[in-house]
């Protein structure tokens, strides 16, 4: 080996037998090695954040939550780790630890959407009305372009019946999602719950058409519809959605709207059937058979009256509606002792209805028995003073008292 190469060695095991000779790293490499450190933590809690959000999606709380620990563990700071953690717990049902976890979230980052949008929800399961509107407001104007923001906070208002506050928001944050069915849809319910059938039906119209396969958006429509005694439009509404719904509570409820619509159009015979069906199809239907009865009492069918006002007296006997429809069967008959004795269980059962009152007096009075009907007359008269039908009907009687 010559001089140069056993310098050259000699000199670079004096480097090395130097460097080891130090007391220690630098300042700079301990910073450094920290840094390295907390990156390497972050990638890792990444990838158990990741397995966190894959096992929550497939339905795995407990693995979800396992691996969020250790997420949390190394790195605490990240909100979006806190978020899908208060959403494991409002899974399970821990709507306080639900809540501290969005709390967390926001305050690493105020600006973050879903931990106002989620604790909102846990106001919302809390019955905190107000809170949570202010929460999805305010996740709202976080993010400006998530229309279902505001459909959750619209959505609870209706929920509290405050349908004018609802149709406020609409108005004033409605505007930037014109294009949005979802925000229609909304508007259309608020219209139908303060029975402004015209407006109702122009939002789900509209709601419709930018997705006309939602089935709870054509089944409002064809309410909206009806409300606004638009029958043909209903109908062909209805016949849409018998194409798409296949559940047979759905069906059901399906021929019960057609039935009214029918009924609100005057065509009262098509009616008839479909209300027949209706029965057959659902024997045990108390409503189904109190409307079969009217629409059969409307067209003449004494016969089915009193077969609707036998099956209701089984099916509902604290309900007025079979007694009722059985004392119209027997004033066709004339029996008028029968009419009276049944008018008379019927205003027992609802002594608030005005229906079963009214027919008593008019049984009393064709029966002669003109006190009795003017006592009935006279209560009616008392509940319903600016009536003047009522009136009438007690001015007749007291004269034939007379």
């Amino acid at each position: 080996m010559n001089r140069i190469t056993t310098l050259t060695i000699v000199s670079g095991l004096g480097i090395l037998l130097g460097s080891a000779g130090c007391s220690g790293p630098t300042k700079r490499g301990i910073e450094a090695r920290k840094a390295a450190v907390s990156r390497f933590d972050a990638i890792r809690s990444r990838v158990d954040f990741d397995q966190a959000d894959q096992a929550f999606r497939a339905g795995d709380l407990i693995s979800a939550k396992r691996h969020l620990d250790v997420a949390i563990s190394k790195v605490d700071d990240d909100p979006a780790y806190w978020v899908l953690l208060g959403r494991v717990y409002l899974e399970n049902g821990s709507l306080g630890d639900a809540a501290k976890s969005f709390d967390r979230a926001h305050e690493i980052d105020p600006r973050n959407a879903d931990a106002c949008y989620f604790q909102g929800i846990v106001d919302q399961r809390l019955d905190r009305a107000n809170e949570a509107v202010d929460h999805y407001l305010s996740a709202l104007e976080i993010a400006e372009e998530n229309a279902g923001m505001l459909v959750a906070a619209v959505d609870t208002l209706i929920g509290e019946e405050r349908f004018e506050d609802a149709e406020r928001l609409l108005k004033d944050k409605g505007g930037a999602f014109r294009e949005t069915a979802a925000i229609h849809h909304l508007a259309g319910r608020v219209a139908m719950f303060q029975e402004n059938w015209g407006d109702a039906v122009d939002h789900l119209d509209r709601a419709v058409l930018l997705d006309d396969e939602d089935q709870w958006m054509l089944e409002d429509l064809a309410r909206a519809q009806l409300g606004a005694h638009r029958t043909s439009d209903c109908l062909e509404t209805i016949k849409r959605l018998e194409g798409i719904v296949t559940d047979r509570v759905e069906e059901r409820e399906l021929l019960r709207l057609r039935g009214r619509c029918l009924v609100d159009g005057g065509r009262l015979r098509e009616a008839r059937e479909v209300f027949l069906d209706f029965t057959n199809l659902n024997p045990e239907d108390v409503a189904g058979w109190i409307e079969f009865g009217l629409v059969c009492l409307e067209v003449g069918d004494h016969r089915r009256v009193v077969k609707c006002g036998q099956r209701l007296v089984v099916l509902g006997p604290d309900r007025f509606e079979g007694y009722f429809l059985l004392g119209q069967a027997a004033l066709e008959e004339r029996s008028f002792d029968d009419a009276i004795t049944l008018f008379g269980r019927a205003s027992e059962i609802a002594p608030d209805r005005d229906e079963p009152r009214l027919a008593l007096g008019m049984a009393c009075e064709l029966a002669g028995r003109y006190a009795e009907a003017y006592r009935a007359f006279a209560e009616l008269a008392e509940r319903n003073p600016t009536d003047p039908r009522v009136r009438k009907l007690l001015t007749g009687v007291g004269e034939s008292l007379d």
